[in-house]
């Protein structure tokens, strides 16, 4: 963006210094962006380090969805690099939701609804005060509908319902 244009998109400072400066100041406040990568591109350390700066820097609480990773997994991974994710859950600045499929579940055919997994969510954002949130990772297609759903744009719809008590 040109420093004269008259109108500038609010950022977020997410805290990952590099990330930050290509994006002029953050990503977009108030929006879903979208991180892409193939398997082992750091997507879920990215998810956890805007998480985790929120928390350092900021003093916003966030909520972690996860579809792929056990929120235990997670832990014990971002551990490593110093983040003491069981201390922030037990401080009220961390949550997990775990969407992840469960060996016991039944996968149905026929309509697609997000609604329960919406309504996990937005409990958990309301519960922590989250400013932020972190899905990770929908490379397994975790939330897309079925191709026979008729519905592509189901998840940009259920993240901007899921950003508006953030606003």
């Amino acid at each position: 963006m040109s420093p004269n244009r008259a109108e500038r998109v609010e950022k977020l400072a997410t805290g990952i210094e590099g990330l930050d400066l290509i994006g002029e100041g953050g990503i977009p406040k108030g929006r879903t962006t979208l991180v892409t990568g193939t398997a082992g591109s750091a997507k879920t350390v990215l998810a956890a380090q805007f998480l985790a700066s929120g928390i350092e820097t900021a003093g916003q609480s966030g909520v972690f969805v996860t579809f792929e990773e056990s929120p235990d997994d997670i832990r014990l991974n971002m551990q490593s690099l110093g983040w003491p994710i069981a201390e922030w859950e037990s401080a009220g600045k961390w949550i997990f939701v775990d969407g992840s499929p469960q060996p016991q579940e039944t996968i149905l055919a026929g309509g697609f609804d997000l609604s329960a997994l919406m309504a996990r969510v937005q409990h958990s954002i309301r519960k922590v005060g989250a400013s932020r949130v972190s899905l990770d990772s929908l490379g397994a297609n975790s939330l897309m509908p079925p191709p026979s759903a008729g519905n592509s744009s189901a998840l940009p719809q259920r993240s901007r319902k899921w950003a508006s008590p953030l606003s």
